[in-house]
């Protein structure tokens, strides 16, 4: 039987094919992996259970049966989908009452939910840029605020991370009708945290906007869990804080906190708000017990952060170089991606899950492990970890 393929379309997946063969020559193809449990601190796969250290689950509460519940109470109350944007009809109580909570939670004015955190970073930045405008984005920012730099309109100036002497340098260098300095306030590839009292500072004194992604902070950082702001008692007023719901709050979506006038500004204007099917009440509803469990469990953040340590530590000991992660994230960089594939094969084989992480997700050179705790981790599971990773050669 002759082809179905026209000729443009075979040769365009021709194209894509050798693309493929080339990522898979260069150890960074990539291939979904799917448990066949929850998330929690062991994840079955492949009929073997296995530690798991590459999830976002930082407090454990993905399976936490009140916060099960209270996403499946949610459902029984307004359904499985809103089917709609919030500004037609997509909306309930629990999106109202959760916004308010999370703009409690951040020392804000208001809040503002979207489906996902990455379109909660594309959501503000190309809101509050245009033409004519520049945004001013640290080096290792996510793929989403690239890209909600990108989409935006405005001229974009990388600074070496985390590099305040080159920051300033890029804000007195470039004047602009409306300049926008964002960070993440805790990187997802590094663990390490943004030099947060000198941002505001310079915000402050450029007359420039501050955007800060908290989503690897909320939750986690801070004496209740507000983020990483609190955790250094800065004041928030003034600053546009994002986050997530689908790390240490156990749910999916994202959102944004801020005054109330940007809140209004980002009802208005922002094209994944508006445009968008809002939260399911299942998400909305997890989150709201998830909320419940941060404040009342300080435990959990406490038990999070010994694990940290004593996984840096033994790293130290092991005669890697120290790490720069204050955070439950702790990568252990090997620079090349086949020894960072060679060492999550390694793990796999002890039992033990935590994936390779190669370009272009971190720069050419820096592929890595990265191990992401659970509070509900042991310090048992750190030392099988420790016993298995080789020291370097």
């Amino acid at each position: 039987m002759a082809s179905t393929e026209s000729p443009v379309s075979s040769s365009w997946l021709s194209e894509l094919q050798e693309e493929l063969a080339a990522l898979q020559r260069r150890s960074l193809r990539r291939t979904i992996l799917t448990p066949r449990d929850g998330q929690g601190e062991t994840l079955r796969i492949d009929g073997h259970d296995l530690l798991n250290l590459t999830s976002n689950n930082y407090l454990g509460l993905a399976g936490d049966s009140r916060v099960v519940d209270g996403s499946i109470e949610a459902a029984r109350l307004y359904g499985a989908s809103v089917s709609a944007s919030r500004l037609l009809c997509g909306s309930t109580p629990l999106h109202e009452e959760l916004e308010r909570r999370l703009a409690a939670l951040k020392g804000q004015e208001g809040a503002l939910l979207y489906s996902s955190g990455y379109m909660a970073n594309l959501g503000v930045l190309t809101a509050l840029a245009r033409s004519g405008d520049v945004i001013f984005s640290d080096a290792l920012n996510h793929a989403s605020i690239i890209d909600g730099c990108r989409l935006s309109g405005a001229s974009t100036k990388v600074y070496k991370h985390c590099d305040l002497e080159h920051l300033e340098e890029l804000l007195a260098t470039n004047p602009a009708r409306r300049r926008i300095i964002v960070s993440e306030t805790v990187f997802s590839m590094d663990g390490d945290i943004a030099p947060l009292a000198s941002l505001v500072e310079l915000a402050n004194s450029y007359d420039a906007v501050l955007v800060l992604d908290e989503a690897h902070a909320t939750g986690v950082l801070g004496p209740g869990g507000e983020g990483a702001l609190a955790r250094f008692q800065l004041d928030p007023s003034g600053i546009v804080v994002i986050g997530t719901l689908s790390k240490a709050l156990a749910s999916a979506g994202g959102f944004v906190a801020a005054s109330a006038t940007v809140i209004e500004y980002l009802l208005n204007r922002s094209r994944p708000f508006i445009f968008n099917t809002a939260l399911p009440p299942s998400s909305v509803g997890a989150a709201l017990v998830a909320l419940d469990i941060v404040s009342r469990e300080p435990e959990r953040r406490a038990q999070l952060e010994m694990l940290s340590v004593r996984l840096r530590d033994g790293f130290a000991v092991a005669g890697y170089p120290l790490s720069t992660s204050e955070t439950a994230i702790v990568p252990l960089v090997l620079g090349a991606a086949d020894a960072a594939l060679a060492l999550e094969g390694k793990l796999r084989e002890a039992g033990i899950l935590s994936r390779a992480i190669r370009p272009p997700t971190v720069p050419e050179g820096t592929a890595r492990i990265r191990f992401n705790l659970i509070a509900t981790h042991t310090a048992e599971d750190i030392d099988r970890v420790l016993a298995v990773v080789p020291s370097p050669a």
